[in-house]
């Protein structure tokens, strides 16, 4: 059997498996929830969702049981892994020449996986990128009218100390590096809510070029 054969079962087995599940919707989506669905966060790759999308019998299985097995893979995948099957040749190593991370200092405390990546990891990322190619700065967006602060509040939109952590990655370089102003620039921009620390830490160690 070959390779893509064997992917395209493995795939069909897992999007049966999927069907006899009861879906959750989710806006934070946990290790688990992906565990449970038969994906792994650590390893899956966004372009094997897009087999998905592209299998007739599993378009006809989500049709059947209403269930979307496409976009919960993608909340699931790592854009920055690449499947070694369908792009054997393929590396997204040092894809990106700079990244920039900004967070509320406010509202840090609630993201704790970030804040521990801050405080346990930045020092080794940039000690092998350097900060020519990645820094970590508070926020400057974070001046809001206190009454529609409270009335976002109130309806769940925002917490308290305001917006989530986000890092945006950059395909050039600019002299005296990029910042937060440049988010139009940012050829990538992720919101970084629920992220493992781990992973964040490996995405920059892969995307980015050493010193």
């Amino acid at each position: 059997m070959s390779k893509m054969m064997l992917l395209s079962s493995t795939l069909l087995m897992v999007a049966v498996a999927l069907l006899q599940s009861t879906p959750v919707a989710a806006q934070k989506v946990s290790e688990n929830w992906c565990l449970e669905r038969g994906f792994d966060p650590t390893n899956l790759s966004c372009d094997t969702c897009r087999l998905i999308d592209e299998s007739t019998t599993i378009q006809n299985l989500q049709q059947e049981q209403n269930i979307n097995i496409g976009e919960e893979c993608r909340q699931c995948c790592q854009f920055h892994k690449v499947n070694p099957v369908l792009h054997p040749d393929y590396s997204l190593r040092g894809k990106y020449k700079y990244a920039l991370l900004t967070y509320n200092e406010g509202s840090l405390g609630q993201f704790g996986e970030i804040k521990d990546f801050l405080e346990r990891d930045l020092s080794d990322v940039l000690s092998f990128k350097g900060e020519t190619r990645f820094k970590a700065v508070p926020s400057t967006k974070s001046a809001m009218d206190p009454e529609m602060r409270m009335q976002m509040m109130m309806m769940g939109i925002m917490n308290g100390g305001g917006g989530q952590p986000k890092l945006m990655l950059f395909d050039k370089h600019k002299k005296g590096g990029w910042s937060e102003e440049d988010e139009e620039e940012a050829v990538e921009i992720i919101k970084l809510r629920g992220w493992k620390r781990e992973d964040l830490k490996d995405m920059l160690m892969t995307l980015l070029p050493s010193a």
